[in-house]
Formats: C-alpha cells, sequence, structure tokens
C-alpha cells in the first residue's frame, strides 16, 4: 500500500506534459501581391505561470508578435507564409514552463498588385 501511494505521489509531483500545433497560410493578406521567398525562418521562446487547479497566474504573456516581428527582421522581409506552430507545456509541482515555436518561410514582394497600380493611373 505505500508503495502504491509512493508511487502516485511521484507520478503526480514530477512531469506532466502537453503539447499543440498548426498551421497558418500568412501573417498579412497577399492575395494579389507578387512576392520572392527569401527562405526559412525560426523562432522559439518560452515563459513560466504559476498554477493552482483552476488558478493560473502569468509572469508574461505568450510572444507571439515579438517572435514574429522578429523573424521578418532577421531576413529583412516583407511578410511570412506558411506558418507552422507547436506549444507544449511541462508542469512541475505548481510551476508551468510554456514553450512556443514558429516556423515559416520569409518573403519580400516584388511588385506592387493590379490594384494599386490601376488607381495610381487614374489620379
Amino acid at each position: 500500500m505505500i508503495k502504491l501511494l509512493s508511487i502516485i505521489l511521484c507520478a503526480f509531483l514530477l512531469n506532466c506534459a502537453s503539447s499543440s500545433a498548426g498551421i497558418s497560410t500568412s501573417n498579412i493578406p497577399i492575395a494579389n501581391k507578387k512576392y520572392k521567398v527569401i527562405g526559412p525562418v525560426e523562432a522559439k521562446n518560452s515563459w513560466v505561470t504559476f498554477d493552482i487547479a483552476i488558478l493560473a497566474v502569468a509572469f508574461s504573456s505568450p510572444p507571439i508578435n515579438e517572435m514574429m516581428d522578429e523573424m521578418i527582421r532577421s531576413k529583412e522581409a516583407d511578410a511570412l507564409i506558411n506558418i507552422r506552430y507547436w506549444q507544449d507545456r511541462t508542469i512541475f509541482l505548481f510551476l508551468t514552463r510554456n514553450r512556443l515555436g514558429i516556423n515559416a518561410e520569409a518573403v519580400k514582394f516584388t511588385e506592387e498588385p493590379a490594384q494599386e497600380i490601376n488607381a495610381k493611373k487614374t489620379r
């Protein structure tokens, strides 16, 4: 009985993990724009939350916008396409370590969209 309780206690106190993933076509609408793929970009970040049952306190918010802005700046790109992300959590006692990773392709626009060109001609 004591062994069973100690195994359950160890399983409860040690580590739990969960994850999710997703995909998006681009970070801005690019339907009428021609572009050239510059190359792949990747970013990862983590933060900690304090969890007690249903009450959770985050010490920082997920840095998604900052990560995507940094990815665009690193390649001097105009947008990101084929965005894939993953997120996982590791729980230790009352602390949860959240990790977020983003993979994408950086693109540079090669010419103006047809609507903007036509608008300039009518002026």
